[in-house]
């Protein structure tokens, strides 16, 4: 069928017969002619076949040709909408590039935005984070990833408060905070708390937090804001102490501060002090102004406050009369001028003149008390002196007695004069103990003592001791709390005071009251005794000794305390003087109240003890112990010497003089295997007792040492506390005072 393919291919073509076909057409077979017949019909039906082909192939070529200028004109019409195509396509992809670089440029910005941004917020001091929905951390800056304890911003992504370093309440708290941001969506401000830190410290915070929402205007999360306002808080309070302490001071200044605006005269400030001055109330203070105070123009105080308004300078008056409330001032106002935001402000500090004069006063009376006690102490000192050599001499006077007493026989009649003498050195003695007692040196013998027992024991002494019509009566309060002191000392102090009583009494009839309580005696009662000694608060036992006698003058009052005062024609002036020395050294007061014509009454107070008063038991008279051996006397005073060999030779010693410590230093050194004891004076040349004592202590420490002097045994004792100290003799003694006491010391 190769040509029926040519034909359909639309091109002209060259027919070509098959072989079989021409050789049917050749004659030379026998046939041929039979053949001839079927070779036309079959040249007819090729004809016709070629004729219906041919047919078709013109019906295909002019589909064909249909078909291909379809093809054409779609082919042009494909070019023409590729072309079209292609040039949209070329504008479209200019616009892409043109997009592109747009966006490029503008994700350039962004990118650089986002970079500033972060910047920005890296950089801040403050401390910038932001949360989900969860309050789970979305991002931080550097400072709060610092402050978290953080290496890095990233890491805190993820993470809750309760990862962080904060306490467990300041977490609970920061997500109520960010819950009710998210809830209402509402920003917060001014969030006040603390923070603890990585470091351990703990921080006051200012956190603002708001809400951060998305496109549609959703709540998506919170971010935070808040400063380190620790050192802000640390001055705010400072300033608020600051302001507290001022305000504190300005309302509890005993002295009196106003001030007011200097353009509208109104009252800004007033203190309670002088709102008291005035006889006002602060608030009453308050809405007054000074220019239409009468009372400040009749005290001229309106004038100068006006002056220092105009020029600024301070300047001081004394102001006196009636307030507008009708108090009576007695004033001295210091008047200045402030400024305050550009306006004058008046300020008046209001003195109340009425209390400084109070204080002066009593400046006044305390120096004079002073001056009084140190009048004291000067004449204490002197009496101490007195007394001391005094008792040197007794002791010359009553030891020779007391000798000659043990060797005249006991018919002799000479037994007398010594007896005579004897109690004569007595009350000489008595005289210089009682100023022993002034000076505060005195002898005391320390006892827990009963003072209604002390008093019912001198009762028939007293008796005697007053007028026979003056009437003693007594007024005791049982289960008085027991006193620690001198049974001797107050004696005496008692009959002093109930011989003045009787003494005071004219032609000696009256009634003299001596009564006994205890109180609860505070400090301004304390003060108000004659001397005042800054005795503490408590429980005292109170001694009151009055009569109904001529009285005291008022005048005379501060003497009577004086050493050799007295109003008395044969008075010493000494009697008074030892009682407030006695009561002094008891660590007592005295109160004395007087009126001239109605009778005086002493109050003595001395201090309560706890437990029972001692038991004593009476004396038991006892004969001379004698020894034996070599003492050592030493004393600067020759007659003392002289004397105290006598009475050591008289009780069987061996008797070293020496006059002076180191004289006696050189004889104890050179015999001190025979001397079994020493007795020294503790006021010598060159060597005193003290001194000497020391120095025999280091040549032989077990030696036997016994102080004399005129003071008192606690004198000696504060001296040579804890040194070994033997024993102590105080003048004057007597032979069986020193028998006793080397008793105790060489006898056992």
């Amino acid at each position: 069928m190769q040509h029926l393919t040519q034909i359909s291919s639309g091109r002209p073509t060259c027919r070509r017969l098959s072989p079989a076909f021409a050789a049917a057409l050749v004659p030379g077979g026998s046939h041929w002619q039979g053949d001839w017949l079927q070779l036309a019909v079959v040249g007819a039906v090729f004809a016709l076949i070629a004729l219906v082909l041919g047919r078709m192939v013109q019906v295909k070529a002019r589909r064909q040709a249909q078909v291909e200028e379809e093809l054409r004109r779609a082919k042009d019409e494909l070019e023409q909408r590729v072309a079209e195509r292609t040039e949209a396509l070329h504008h479209a992809n200019e616009q892409l590039k043109q997009e592109l670089a747009e966006r490029e440029r503008v994700e350039e910005e962004l990118r650089q935005g986002r970079n500033m941004l972060a910047q920005i917020v890296d950089t801040i001091p403050q401390f910038v984070f932001w949360k989900d929905r969860n309050s789970i951390y979305e991002g931080c800056n550097i400072v709060f990833a610092k402050a978290a304890g953080l290496e890095g911003t990233e890491q805190i992504r993820g993470k809750s408060d309760y990862d962080l370093p904060w306490l467990r309440q300041e977490s609970d708290a920061y997500r109520a905070d960010d819950r009710s941001v998210m809830d209402s969506n509402t920003a917060k401000y001014h969030i006040i708390e603390q923070q603890q830190q990585a470091s351990g410290e703990r921080h006051w915070v200012d956190t603002t937090k708001v809400p951060l929402c998305d496109d549609s205007g959703a709540v998506v999360g919170v971010l935070g804001v808040y400063d380190n306002i620790t050192e802000r808080k640390r001055i705010e309070e400072a300033r608020d102490r600051a302001l507290a302490m001022l305000e504190s001071l300005l309302a509890s200044s005993p002295t009196g501060i106003l001030v007011y605006d200097g353009e509208t005269g109104v009252c800004v400030k007033a203190n309670q002090a002088v709102a008291d001055m005035v006889g006002a109330t602060v608030d009453q203070m308050l809405v007054q102004n000074f220019r239409h105070l009468p009372s400040w123009e009749a005290m001229g105080v309106r004038q100068i406050a006006e002056q220092v308004l105009a020029d600024g300078q301070t300047r001081s008056m004394q102001a006196s009369g009636a307030s507008s409330f009708g108090a009576n001032l007695e004033t001295e106002c210091f008047l200045s001028r402030f400024d305050v935001e550009g306006t004058h402000h008046l300020m008046i500090i209001v003195v109340d003149m009425s209390e400084r004069k109070r204080l002066e006063q009593e400046k006044r009376l305390m120096e004079a008390q002073m001056l009084h006690v140190q009048k004291l102490e000067s004449l204490g000192v002197l009496a101490g002196g007195i007394a001391h050599d005094f008792n040197n001499i007794l002791m010359v006077v009553l030891g020779n007695a007391d000798l000659a007493m043990l060797r005249v026989p006991p018919d002799s009649p000479a037994c007398e004069n010594l007896v005579q003498i004897e109690q004569a050195a007595s009350r000489a003695a008595d005289l210089a103990r009682q100023m022993l007692a002034y000076s505060g040196k005195g002898t005391f013998v320390i006892e827990n003592l009963d003072l209604n027992r002390i008093v019912q024991d001198m009762a028939p002494m007293l008796e005697v001791s007053i007028s026979k019509k003056a009437q003693l009566c007594y007024d005791f309060t049982s289960g008085l709390p027991a006193i620690s002191g001198d049974a001797t000392q107050l004696r005496q102090v008692i009959l002093n005071l109930v011989i003045n009583a009787s003494e005071a009494m004219e032609e000696g009839m009256g009634r003299i009251s001596i009564s006994t309580k205890h109180m609860q005696c505070d400090r301004t009662y304390l003060s108000e005794s004659w001397i005042d000694d800054r005795l503490p608060e408590g429980c005292y036992v109170v001694l009151e000794v009055s009569d109904t006698g001529c009285g005291i003058d008022r005048d005379i009052i501060p003497k009577i305390f004086d050493p050799f005062f007295t109003t008395k024609f044969t008075g010493r002036g000494l009697g008074m003087a030892a009682v407030l020395g006695i009561v002094r050294a008891h660590k007592g007061a005295i109160k004395v109240y007087s009126e001239k014509g109605k009778g005086s009454s002493f109050r003595l107070l001395l201090p309560c003890i706890a437990g029972a008063a001692d038991c004593p038991e009476p004396p038991v008279p006892q004969e001379l112990w004698r020894g034996s051996g070599t003492v050592l006397l030493a004393d600067d005073e020759e007659s003392i010497r002289l004397l105290g060999s006598d009475m050591l030779q008289a009780l069987g010693f061996d008797v070293r003089l020496a006059s002076d410590g180191r004289e006696a230093l050189e004889l104890f050194e050179a015999g001190m295997d025979d001397i079994v004891c020493v007795l020294l004076d503790l006021t010598m040349p060159n060597l005193d007792g003290e001194q000497t004592f020391r120095a025999l202590r280091a040549l032989k420490p077990d030696v036997k040492v016994i102080m004399s002097s005129g003071y008192n045994e606690q004198e000696v004792s504060l001296k040579l506390a804890g040194a070994g100290l033997s024993g102590f003799i105080q003048k004057p003694y007597k032979v069986a005072e020193m028998s006793r006491k080397l008793s105790e010391v060489l006898g056992g």
